[in-house]
């Protein structure tokens, strides 16, 4: 329920793409940094908060978090430039909402559990795929009913509020037999050398960029592509939604064939299923391409903190897997505004999609060129 309240809140920029650009009479890159603002605020906030994590526990960052991402929400609704907007969503809902409830929530998940970890955390993130899937026809559909400004000012009240009752489950701190990482801290698996970490954490930006191309832009590219503004919300719905059979697969699946040869699939897939959403016309090919994606996307994303979990132990959590997820934040924001500047651009999203999978493409060659490394994992 937090993961998938706080992912609409980010992600209602994206959703909102096509209402928000005509109040404010500018193109598609403009507002799209509105999003870039919320993705370089949640990489800060997730390094910050998953240090303090580590030191106090998970229960009062996630009650600041909750105010923060009701009265973000609700700042945005009543915005009357720009700059206010970027604040809301830079600051409050993606630096301190974002920021909490996604790497420290994984990592503060990850703590809980030892035999049936990859599958806890993909658990926890399928909560994205639940608000994927629920809340992108229900924002739009509401944009053009009641107004944009009141579908977020509804939604601030009712997350807010729903966010800080969920809180509570995290008053206790997690057990002390679960500190110790599943395997012995030796040679690159217990330690790994700082460039094998960084070359993961340029693999995922490069994934993500990718990803967040088409994610950021998908709604308004359905519009452009002939679909109503619900059914265009609905191509987001279906591929956020799929997520959650990724997500619950990869954890088992991780435990079967091996967490980094999970990874690397689901990376494979993103390729295809971006290259695909390039070439292809009719709604029903779009809308499988979507579905692609999104499998990937489910796959793939958690499948780096599962990884990442495994090199360190719990007390290094918060810590190990908010800077893996740095890099995907940034990379995350940067994608929305470059699919948004290739639109303005080019006059289409063709160009933007082809070079979304050019970039998962070379995450792709770099992960199996680590391969070496990562084996046994």
């Amino acid at each position: 329920m937090i993961a998938s309240l706080s992912f609409g809140a980010v992600t209602s920029v994206p959703i909102l793409l096509k209402p928000l650009t005509q109040h404010w009479q500018t193109g598609a890159s403009t507002i799209s940094l509105v999003h870039t603002s919320a993705m370089f605020g949640a990489a800060v906030g997730s390094l910050v908060l998953g240090r303090l994590l580590d030191k106090f526990g998970f229960f009062g960052i996630a009650m600041l978090a909750a105010v923060a991402t009701g009265l973000g929400l609700l700042l945005a609704a009543s915005a009357q430039n720009l700059l206010t907007l970027h604040l809301a969503y830079g600051v409050l809902i993606g630096g301190v909402g974002q920021g909490a409830f996604f790497s420290p929530l994984t990592a503060a998940i990850s703590q809980w559990f030892d035999r049936n970890r990859a599958l806890a955390i993909a658990i926890a993130a399928s909560g994205q795929s639940v608000g994927g899937l629920a809340l992108p026809p229900l924002m739009r559909w509401g944009a053009d009913a009641i107004g944009w400004r009141a579908t977020l000012g509804i939604y601030g009240l009712v997350a807010g509020v729903a966010l800080i009752a969920c809180a509570f489950v995290f008053r206790r701190k997690p057990p002390a037999l679960v500190l110790a990482p599943l395997r012995p801290e030796t040679g690159n698996v217990g330690r790994p050398a700082r460039a094998a970490f960084v070359v993961l954490g340029l693999c995922i930006a490069l994934s993500n960029h990718a990803s967040f191309i088409v994610i950021g832009h998908l709604t308004a590219f359905g519009e452009e592509r002939g679909f109503a503004p619900a059914a265009a919300a609905a191509l987001v719905s279906a591929m956020l939604g799929v997520t959650l059979v990724s997500r619950l697969s990869a954890g088992q699946l991780s435990r079967r064939w091996g967490r980094y040869r999970v990874l690397l699939a689901m990376s494979m897939l993103l390729v295809f299923g971006i290259g695909w959403l390039a070439m292809v016309q009719s709604p029903i090919a779009i809308t499988v391409g979507a579905i692609l994606i999104g499998l990937a996307f489910g796959g793939y994303l958690p499948g780096y903190a599962i990884l990442v979990r495994e090199m360190f132990p719990a007390a290094e959590a918060g810590r190990r897997i908010a800077e893996i997820y740095f890099f995907g934040f940034i990379a995350a924001g940067i994608g929305t505004w470059t699919g948004g500047w290739l639109r303005d651009l080019t006059g289409g999203y063709t160009t933007a999609f082809q070079a979304a999978a050019c970039s998962a493409g070379v995450g792709v060659i770099l992960l199996w060129r680590l391969g070496a490394r990562m084996r046994g994992l």
